[in-house]
This record gives C-alpha cells, sequence and structure tokens, in this order.
C-alpha cells in the first residue's frame, strides 16, 4: 500500500508549528518592549547661542539663567495640563518644564502638544514623548490665559485651558 504523502505546496505540521510559535514570540516580545516606560528626550527652548572671540559658541547672560528665574513644572497630555493653573511672582522671568507623555500614536495631533499664552507671545509646540524647557518672559502682576491649540479640540475644550497667574 502506498504511502500517503502530503500534497505540493502545503507546509508540513512541524513547519507551521515552528512559524506559528517564531510569530507568537515575536508577537510577545514587542508588547513587553513597547510596554517598558521609555526616558523622555529633553528640549531647552531659550536664547540661541552667539559666537564668542574664540569661535565657540556661548550663552549670553539673560534673565533666564539669573537668580531671579522661577522654575515650574506642568504635564500636558490628552486629559489636559496638569496642574491647570500656575502661581508665580509678577516681573520675574520663569522657567517653565512642560512634559509630553503622549506618544506619537494619537490619532489627534500625533502626540503634539501646544503652549500658548498670547498675551505673552509665547507659542511653543511639544513634541511627544518630550519634556521641554521653555522661558516665560517677565509680565506684571495679573491672570494670563494659556491653551493647547494643537489637538484634543483645542482651546474650545476645558482641559486644554489653564491660567498663569502673576501674583505681586
Amino acid at each position: 500500500m502506498p504511502r500517503k504523502q502530503p500534497h505540493r505546496g502545503q507546509p508540513s505540521r512541524t513547519v507551521r508549528t515552528v512559524t506559528f510559535l517564531t510569530l507568537a514570540l515575536a508577537i510577545v516580545g514587542a508588547a513587553l518592549y513597547l510596554s517598558q516606560p521609555k526616558e523622555l528626550a529633553f528640549i531647552e527652548i531659550g536664547p540661541s547661542p552667539v559666537p564668542s572671540s574664540t569661535g565657540s559658541a556661548a550663552l549670553p547672560a539673560t534673565p533666564a539663567t539669573s537668580a531671579g528665574a522661577v522654575d515650574l513644572v506642568m504635564r500636558i497630555d490628552m486629559a489636559g495640563f496638569t496642574p491647570p493653573d500656575l502661581d508665580a511672582p509678577a516681573d520675574r522671568p520663569i522657567r517653565l518644564r512642560i512634559v509630553n507623555p503622549d506618544n506619537s500614536h494619537h490619532s489627534d495631533g500625533g502626540g503634539v502638544h501646544g503652549f500658548t499664552v498670547p498675551s505673552l507671545g509665547v507659542d511653543v509646540k511639544v513634541p511627544p514623548l518630550t519634556s521641554m524647557v521653555i522661558t516665560i518672559p517677565a509680565a506684571p502682576a495679573g491672570e494670563y490665559a494659556f491653551y493647547c491649540d494643537t489637538c484634543c479640540g483645542g482651546k474650545e475644550n476645558p482641559s486644554m485651558n489653564g491660567t498663569l497667574r502673576m501674583r505681586a
């Protein structure tokens, strides 16, 4: 009696099993890799370097590096600003670190968020998975509205709005 031969073009059961296990292992490995927290990139926004007499770049003395600067931290993600309100002394520049933990896979804006304070001339875009330090210029006492106009419904979204309070 003749032996049964597998049909041509069909892989053997062993080949299918090995292929399945390889793909399953690759998927589990990718899921584990993507689920691990990543270190955020860091971008400093401020004055551009100016050439010194030696030809190398040096930062000029600015209020952002003076002893009068105030440091604040704010997180901006798809849920909004955290904290939504910032308090700082008036008439002093503010160094604000903005952390954007969102990745680029968001359908609205690609994970980029904005920080706009129109009355102070501030308008920056914070790329996904970045931490950015910006310098807000010294301003008199008062309340200054800020918002994100890049995604999430823009400034019309209540969670994407906040207030910078400059106190005397």
